[in-house]
């Protein structure tokens, strides 16, 4: 009697060291699966990191065809967010079933080699600590405003300074820990980030958001402001805290053209 598959289970890991997000993938892949790891592999290139690495080490599936899903996820999220998904350490029957989709994915032996490829890409990402203190704001500020010029960005300088203060200051003020300051740039997106050790969520009004991952307006100077400035913003809960980030556009969205 054949046996049931295991249930399958994600978990998302954010390095903040090298920029990588890294979601693990433990079970069988069945078709009710297909939707969460297309879920978990978005929501993580979502958030524009350096790159998304999929490891695939205690993962296992019931049909070749449901792999396609790594082909869709690698393409959209280079497509929508130009962030790369790499996936690792397969077992050979998942590598064999990934045999049809091999030019559309990309699959490396370990994590090793996974980030490897990811340095070769050079990824801009630029990250530093800072303490609690107002002047704190201001160095977020400078480091924000010099990484958009060292990437030739200089018509986000201004709003993306702005968006890190607010940040910095959200921080500083309401938090009141240690906290960090991540910007990368994907080529689709700014991003820039804050984390810090409070795991209270920047208050907003209206109701509830309509993604796990986008936020409503918010209520105050400082959110109101940063809203203006993103395309998109939101929360990541983390261990111990949270990470507020905002996506900023660099170059606007061609109109469509009309027609007669």
């Amino acid at each position: 009697m054949r046996r049931a598959p295991h249930a399958l289970a994600t978990t998302t890991d954010r390095d903040l060291e090298n920029g990588v997000t890294t979601v693990r993938l433990r079970g069988e892949l069945t078709l009710a699966g297909v939707g969460d790891v297309h879920l978990a592999v978005s929501k993580a290139a979502a958030e524009c990191p350096a790159a998304v690495v999929v490891d695939l080490t205690w993962f296992g599936h019931t049909d070749p065809a449901h792999l396609g899903v790594f082909a869709t996820v690698t393409r959209e999220a280079q497509t929508h967010w130009g962030v790369s998904v790499l996936l690792c350490r397969a077992t050979p029957e998942v590598t064999d079933g990934l045999g049809g989709i091999r030019p559309h994915v990309a699959l490396y032996e370990d994590e090793h080699l996974a980030l490897l490829a990811v340095r070769a890409h050079v990824p801009r990402w630029v990250r530093r600590r800072f303490p609690a203190e107002a002047e704190s704001a201001g160095h977020a500020r400078s480091l924000v405003g010099g990484a958009c010029l060292s990437w030739q960005l200089p018509h986000l300088r201004d709003p993306a300074r702005l968006v890190a203060s607010e940040l910095a200051n959200n921080a500083i003020q309401h938090a009141g820990t240690e906290f960090q300051v991540i910007t990368a740039y994907t080529g689709q997106y700014l991003r820039i980030a804050v984390k810090d050790g409070s795991r209270a969520v920047p208050r907003v009004t209206g109701g509830p958001p309509t993604t796990g991952a986008i936020m409503a307006p918010g209520s105050g100077r400082g959110l109101r402001m940063i809203e203006a400035a993103s395309t998109h913003w939101g929360v990541t809960m983390t261990p111990g805290g949270k990470i507020v980030w905002s996506l900023m556009r660099p170059h606007p969205v061609p109109s469509p053209v009309a027609t007669i």
